[in-house]
């Protein structure tokens, strides 16, 4: 008898083995003649190779409509004795039943215990900004490109990295307070936040992948597997799938969810795109017909072509469309030469998908801004937000300028409005409520600083450090200069530090003292 492949549908591809790493897997049929056939196999590989297969070292899987007899003679031909699967193959956890949030349980201990390596409290807020970037976010990348995490595991693993971000106490078991919502830290640096990776939708940019990857190479082996079992009459974009599916569909499915959101279909001889349903028109808006179908019986995008399909009927396009709609279209550029339709991603000039656009996409959908402007087109970024983190200066101050902007520095006046602090006044002067402008600007000693640093530095005009509203730090430094700029955000980050210093009384408390250190980080 011969090797059966494994079908899991009639109209599926047969799968006889799969080599995966460097591990190899066997499809066969239950049976004792089979399970005969493949240990022959494995006997002449052995004799050909001179490599041994270890009985011990290999594991079986058995289908559960199999009966326990047949199971133990299968076994018994090939002398496999394991036939349950490691908890975890290759990192991530072995797919059986519901992925509950406790077979991600080892993520959220992995992360605890790769942030207690670190001393928060003896580190800068650059420091703790590089270490979640690149440790604490890093660290479920690889899982969230296969599993679609339970909402409450996001939560969770948000909420260590939040914790480390403001601190805690370990010995008496609370958090120290958080200045911001996480919301407005998960927004990009020239928007007005950190950066910070919102996990849920970063974990459905990475399954967008998966699912891109069904549509760009649907000739693949996976592909034709799934297309076998959940769309077999129909494309993946456009059908329709039910709740009750493996937990890998699922997972590409919520991916799918945002690729939609994000594709565009190029014209090249319009055969396959429909008029009313499909996105075609590249713009800022809605990538679809906004113009009502009525009567119309047009139903391809290669009927609006014209006769040599080279260019477009003009007068049938402004008949049928709104006049929004016609302008866009008659600006699409058709192919020169004969070619296909294909899906691109419209979030980048290129056509190309990314995943860091995908996020982005996620997060503008998140925020309610607008979801359809491509990379050519506004985006919406503030270049006021921008000036906060150019220039020369180390980053701990960047970010410090970023709390000020913020303001979200922890002043008097804050902790008052929280009931944290009997009263909002300045310790230091006496006389105003310690703001965080107050204390950076207005403060006696602040301003005793910044004249001292003049007979040094080539400053702004006094003027300009009026408060001229929220944005004042964001319109000064746009009126600076390269090196005024600089020499501002140095010079803020001094003041903030003596006031602290002097408050809590502990470090260098001088104004010569300040000039000096200020002077010294300049020349370097």
């Amino acid at each position: 008898p011969l090797w059966s492949s494994f079908r899991s549908l009639s109209n599926a591809p047969g799968i006889s083995h799969l080599l995966f790493a460097d591990d190899t897997l066997i499809f066969f049929k239950a049976s004792a003649e089979q399970a005969e056939v493949v240990n022959g196999i494995l006997a002449t590989y052995g004799r050909c190779t001179g490599q041994q297969i270890n009985p011990a070292k290999c594991s079986i899987m058995f289908s559960e409509k199999i009966e326990a007899p047949l199971k133990s003679q299968v076994k018994s031909i090939l002398q496999v004795d394991k036939d349950v699967l490691d908890a975890r193959y290759l990192g991530l956890p072995t797919p059986k039943g519901r992925m509950k949030g406790d077979r991600f349980q080892y993520l959220k201990e992995r992360l605890c215990k790769r942030l207690q390596n670190f001393s928060e409290k003896n580190m800068s807020s650059a420091a703790k900004e590089i270490l979640i970037k690149s440790v604490a976010q890093a660290l479920p990348t690889y899982i969230m490109s296969v599993f679609k995490l339970p909402l409450g595991l996001c939560d969770d693993l948000t909420s260590i990295i939040r914790n480390f971000w403001w601190g805690s106490d370990q010995d008496q078991g609370r958090r120290r307070t958080a200045w911001t919502a996480w919301d407005g830290l998960i927004q990009k640096k020239c928007c007005g936040g950190l950066s910070f990776k919102d996990l849920c939708l970063f974990n459905q940019a990475m399954l967008a992948r998966q699912a891109l990857r069904l549509i760009q190479f649907p000739d693949s082996l996976c592909a034709r597997l799934l297309k076998a079992k959940y769309f077999p009459r129909g494309s993946l974009v456009d059908s329709a799938f039910c709740s009750r599916a493996s937990t890998t569909w699922q997972a590409i499915l919520h991916g799918l969810e945002l690729l939609k959101k994000g594709i565009i279909w190029r014209v090249g001889n319009g055969s396959q795109i429909r008029i009313w349903r499909d996105p075609w028109i590249p713009r800022e808006l809605s990538l679809k017909v906004t113009s009502r179908q009525g009567r119309c019986r047009l139903r391809w995008v290669s009927e609006l072509l014209d006769i040599e399909g080279r260019g477009w009927d003009r007068n049938k396009i402004r008949q049928v469309f709104n006049q929004p709609d016609a302008d866009e279209i008659v600006k699409i550029k058709i192919p020169t030469r004969a070619s296909e339709d294909f899906i691109a991603w419209h979030s980048e000039k290129n056509g190309m998908f990314t995943v860091r656009s995908a996020y982005n996409l996620a997060l503008k959908l998140k925020t309610g801004q607008d979801v359809q402007s491509s990379s050519s087109a506004p985006s919406g970024d503030r270049k006021l937000g921008q000036r906060v983190w150019s220039g020369h200066v180390p980053p701990k101050v960047n970010v410090f300028i970023w709390k000020l902007a913020k303001d979200i520095l922890p002043t008097r006046r804050a902790k008052y409005i929280r009931r944290l602090e009997p009263s909002d006044i300045c310790p230091l002067c006496d006389r105003e409520m310690e703001s965080s402008y107050h204390a950076t600007v207005t403060c006696p000693r602040a301003q005793g600083l910044r004249v001292a640093m003049r007979e040094h530095w080539q400053l702004p005009a006094e003027e300009r450090f009026r408060l001229t509203g929220p944005d004042w730090l964001l319109l000064l430094l746009d009126q600076c200069s390269d090196i005024e700029r600089d020499l501002t955000k140095l010079l803020l980050w001094k003041t903030w530090t003596v006031h602290n210093n002097i408050k809590h009384q502990s470090g260098p408390t001088g104004i010569s003292e300040a000039v000096h250190a200020l002077l010294s980080m300049q020349a370097n």
